[in-house]
């Protein structure tokens, strides 16, 4: 995969000299009028300057669209009113620089405005919420984290769907789904002893360590953890990496417990689930995090180490994933690709302009390949979808996609927690817009009651009637989103083998196969 002008691969990160911070206070202390002054307050003013200047400058430089900072500034300040009702911030009718607190109809403070610039309106957000906690009982007690959740929250909702902020719990789970954590390798459940063993993956820490499945886990470090909820049971064996665990375990009810210690290792969560039938390699994708690529090329290797000349196809199965990694999703395609494009994205900041190619190392690029898309398949999911189906390298069978397609870039902020930011929009190879529209199936099994049937009307067909009514279908799909979803509509089944069955049949026959694929290609458009 390369990676052509624009590239940008890491976060971006945020941040303000000290000296810049005490100039602002300096310069602006002697203009504000704030009844906060004359009272006690808890909230650390330097920390949380800093929170919000960092916050501010990300996102008035990184969103997608440009932005009114100042109005969403004051938007994001009366999302405070969700801790306190009576609140109100508003601009003054006789200074419009100045912005006032209202509590209950009454003023309670004042401030300058800080215009379009992050840092001044980072000093000029604390100075009205202290201002409101002066008055405001309610607000005193809420905690910091409450504070900022309220505001970023309500700044976030203004956006688009897919920006948000996370608190620090948040953020943490999240970045272990991403990126992994500190964990032992086993999944458990509770039990009345404290908690069962129900799997040790192959390889991790506890498997070395000679955990079983059907192990009851005592204790864990000198703490008892019978009667102990699940979630703070994982809790006492998640944490720093390289620190040990110690256990106390019971293989038997009548056999005496003995202890485990177990090192605690990176553990990110499996993502690839392979399964080989009569020559067909079906490949379940349930997510993209920063292993999925890596797992995707093992898969394929230990198959054709197994298999060799017996492996007939892959099926690539997308539905439900709701997306991950960017750079996932390009490295997984690229895996089945020798050249071309694969995505392009497109924003307002310079480095949201990128251009992902395909290098010529593909280990996957010799066999008929199905991939399965359903409405909940989304992001990363679509990338993988849209870029084989527009190079000619796989069939699409299912519904239209969720059409998520735009780039969150995250920032880890201050205190611990993330903003989630959209900055781009993709592109297919083929050029039309992923973001709402989605990817459009070859085979579309929304409206299917038969296997048999629908691969009938498909025979039936020549190659140039095949590709006609594809490209009217999507043509419909680029310029409205209703006729988008309609082209291929999406309703959730309990019988989800038809899309895998008729997978099964098209890539057994090379020549239905081929035949199909004829309007897999490149479509025109931009």
């Amino acid at each position: 995969m390369s990676v052509r002008p624009g590239k940008y691969q890491n976060l971006i990160r945020y941040g303000a000299a000290a000296v810049l911070y005490l100039l602002i206070l300096t310069n602006l202390s002697a203009c504000l009028t704030l009844q906060a002054d004359q009272h006690s307050d808890d909230l650390d003013g330097h920390a949380a300057t800093k929170m919000f200047n960092v916050a501010l400058s990300y996102i008035n430089d990184v969103y997608i669209e440009q932005l009114n900072l100042g109005d969403l500034v004051m938007t994001g300040l009366n999302g405070l009113r969700r801790l306190e009702p009576g609140l109100a911030v508003v601009r003054a009718e006789d200074h419009k620089n100045q912005v006032i607190v209202l509590f209950d109809g009454q003023v309670a403070g004042r401030a300058l405005s800080g215009k379009e610039n992050p840092a001044a309106w980072a000093v000029t957000a604390i100075k009205i919420i202290r201002s409101a906690r002066s008055v405001s009982e309610t607000l005193r007690k809420a905690s910091t984290e409450d504070i900022y959740e309220a505001v970023f929250d309500t700044i976030s909702q203004q956006l688009d769907p897919y920006t948000r902020y996370n608190t620090a719990n948040s953020a943490l789970k999240e970045r272990a789904k991403r990126e992994g954590f500190g964990g032992i390798g086993i999944l458990v459940s509770p039990h009345a002893d404290g908690a069962l063993v129900d799997s040790v993956e192959k390889g991790r820490p506890a498997a070395k360590a000679g955990l079983k499945k059907g192990d009851r886990i005592i204790s864990i470090g000198p703490q008892s953890i019978s009667g102990l909820s699940i979630k703070r049971i994982i809790g006492h064996l998640r944490g720093p990496i390289g620190k040990e665990v110690e256990m106390l375990v019971r293989r038997n009810p009548r056999a005496d417990p003995f202890p485990v210690i177990v090192v605690r290792e990176r553990i990110v969560s499996q993502t690839i689930f392979p399964q080989t039938r009569d020559g067909l390699v079906h490949i379940r994708i349930t997510s993209f995090n920063q292993r999925t690529a890596e797992e995707m090329r093992a898969a394929i290797e230990a198959t054709r180490k197994q298999l060799g000349t017996q492996i007939r196809g892959f099926i690539i199965d997308v539905r439900g994933n709701p997306g991950g990694l960017l750079n996932q999703a390009v490295a997984l395609a690229d895996l089945f690709l020798e050249s071309g494009t694969i995505l392009r994205t497109r924003g307002r900041h310079p480095r949201s302009l990128q251009l992902f190619d395909a290098n010529p190392e593909a280990i996957g690029d010799d066999m008929p390949i199905a991939v399965l898309l359903d409405g909940a398949s989304a992001s990363a999911a679509e990338i993988v979808a849209s870029a084989l189906q527009d190079q000619g390298r796989a069939i699409v069978i299912g519904a239209s996609s969720y059409g998520k397609g735009t780039v969150q870039q995250v920032l880890r902020l201050p205190n611990n927690g993330e903003l989630v930011m959209t900055w781009a929009r993709m592109h297919t190879p083929s050029g039309y817009v992923l973001n709402k529209f989605g990817v459009l199936p070859n085979i579309c099994t929304g409206q299917i009651v038969s296997v048999d049937a629908s691969l009938m009307h498909l025979t039936e067909k020549n190659r140039e009637e095949i590709r006609k009514e594809f490209s009217a279908r999507r043509a419909a799909q680029k310029f409205n989103t209703k006729l988008a979803k309609k082209a291929c509509p999406w309703r959730p089944r309990e019988n989800n083998d038809i899309d895998l069955e008729i997978a099964k049949r098209v890539l057994n026959k090379k020549d239905f196969y081929n035949k199909i694929l004829t309007h897999a290609g490149p479509a025109q458009g931009s």
